[in-house]
């Protein structure tokens, strides 16, 4: 155990970021949103009676990320693309979610 109380920088990191207020800007146009979609998914493994298998439902996944509109670089016909990173006009790891998938979108930041 700590003699020392530690400093809240270290607690909660996020301080001073939070209560930077707007001295801090984004670097993108995009907008961040938060998509519900429903994935194919997998029952349990190994072998099952049919007889015994019930449908539980959609699996629902959460994901944030910054939206790019179809027909825009970076984006894929029929599907909601999420990138998870951007930097001066490149981007690291997209996520392409078929458009019949999708059960919500929520912009979390415009």
């Amino acid at each position: 155990m700590l003699d020392t109380p530690v400093p809240a920088s270290i607690v909660d990191p996020f301080t001073e970021i939070l209560n930077a207020g707007t001295n801090h800007k984004m670097t993108t146009n995009r907008q961040i949103v938060w998509v519900q979609w429903a994935d194919a998914h997998m029952s349990e493994s190994g072998w099952l009676d049919l007889t015994d298998y019930s449908d539980d439902g959609e699996t629902i996944v959460d994901s944030v990320g910054f939206l790019i509109p179809v027909g825009e670089p970076g984006s894929k016909d029929q599907h909601v693309t999420l990138w998870q990173s951007l930097c001066k006009g490149e981007g690291i790891h997209a996520m392409h979610i078929p458009v019949q998938m999708v059960r919500s979108i929520k912009v979390l930041v415009d």
